[in-house]
């Protein structure tokens, strides 16, 4: 089978190239006369008497459908696996070699550093539940891919040792289906990975739909600058929200509201005090990334994020310890910056109980400026 095109008058032919299987042949065509039964015709709604051609012959494609088809398609399934896209097309980003520096780690990184206004070129690659784990294998990875990294910013909380996303279930465990195993291939400590449904895509026998939708989510990443946080997903809308309404701010909250809020967040955090096997590997991952970071001059940013006045007072108090403990333990260069320890944060830079809002982020960032690191 033929996919044609009648030359002179089709303005799409290196897009449709790129949209269409390498086994299919494109052939051109001279006028619609010379198409033979067995193939196909793709032709421009601007092509004359275009309506009345489709009628009368079922194997006739409008390009402009076809393109409004898998655009819809493809901006679907951007936001239906959102977090993966963002993270493949920022991983691309950050291996150009005009990056010098880097942020992984927990949601707490996402929400709470403004990249594009620190000193030297940046990617922020932190995401929501991002363990020690996967934040040192995308260190790795950039670090590889780039030799011109100077910098990794780790983010954390007091718990983040204690964290192994490989050992959670339900949608925690689904981000290493939807994200890190179609990424890295790596699926860490889980022994049984569920399948993930927002990586499959359809099948069509002349497009390329794997491609395709690559090309439009590129796209679509590119629009919005490589941001994560835009006006349809913005921090706000994003937050932790356990009291209130949905259209209340956390500086909006009363006091009773936001330490209810407060402790049904910390609940979760606090019950990982018990994954001590958990602790000791992750110190052991920490060991080696660093000793890898090191030995190629790049130095490590270890950053515990700050939170608020009643998530603080239910959080373990061992935490910080262990988290000290942790940090003492590793045997190469690491630095640590403790923003739990600065006067500059109220209410109104969180965005809920335990996440920054974007004028919280704007002040970590400036004040990681102003360390001249």
């Amino acid at each position: 089978m033929n996919l044609c095109y009648i030359e002179k008058s089709f303005k799409y032919l290196n897009l449709l190239k790129m949209f269409v299987k390498s086994t299919v042949n494109i052939k051109a065509i001279k006028c619609i006369e010379d198409l033979k039964s067995e193939d196909l015709l793709i032709i421009s709604n601007e092509y004359a008497n275009y309506e009345q051609l489709v009628k009368d012959s079922p194997n006739i494609l409008i390009w402009e459908n076809i393109y409004r088809q898998f655009y819809n398609y493809s901006i679907n399934r951007y936001m239906s696996n959102y977090d993966f896209y963002h993270l493949k097309y920022s991983l691309k980003k950050a291996i150009k070699p005009d990056i010098e520096s880097i942020v992984v780690g927990s949601s707490y990184a996402l929400f709470g550093v403004e990249e594009s206004i620190l000193n030297s070129p940046c990617v922020n690659l932190a995401l929501a539940s991002q363990d020690i784990y996967y934040a040192t294998l995308i260190g790795q990875y950039v670090i590889n891919k780039n030799k011109n990294i100077k910098k990794v910013f780790i983010g954390t909380g007091y718990y983040y040792f204690y964290s192994d996303l490989s050992l959670t279930q339900g949608s925690e465990i689904m981000r290493i289906a939807d994200i890190y195993y179609p990424i890295f291939g790596d699926r860490h400590n889980c022994k049984d990975l569920p399948k993930s449904q927002n990586t499959i895509l359809n099948e069509d026998e002349i497009f390329n739909i794997e491609k395709i939708v690559d090309i439009f989510c590129n796209e679509l990443f590119e629009e919005v600058k490589g941001k994560y946080f835009t006006d349809a997903r913005d921090r706000f809308k994003l937050r932790m929200v356990f009291r209130g309404t949905w259209d209340q701010k956390w500086f909006e909250l009363d006091d009773i509201l936001q330490e209810e809020s407060a402790y049904e967040r910390v609940k979760s955090h606090n019950k990982a005090i018990m994954y001590l096997d958990s602790y000791k590997e992750n110190i052991n991952i920490l060991n080696s990334f660093v000793s890898f970071c090191n030995k190629r001059k790049v130095k490590v940013y270890m950053m515990a994020f700050p939170s608020t006045r009643f998530y603080k007072k239910y959080l373990l108090k061992d935490y910080k310890e262990s988290y000290m403990s942790a940090l003492n333990s590793i045997d190469g260069d690491i630095q640590f910056i403790d923003f739990n320890d600065l006067d500059i944060f109220d209410d109104k830079d969180f965005v809920d109980m335990d996440h920054l809002d974007k004028s919280g982020a704007i002040k970590i960032s400036e004040f990681i400026n102003n360390l001249n690191l």
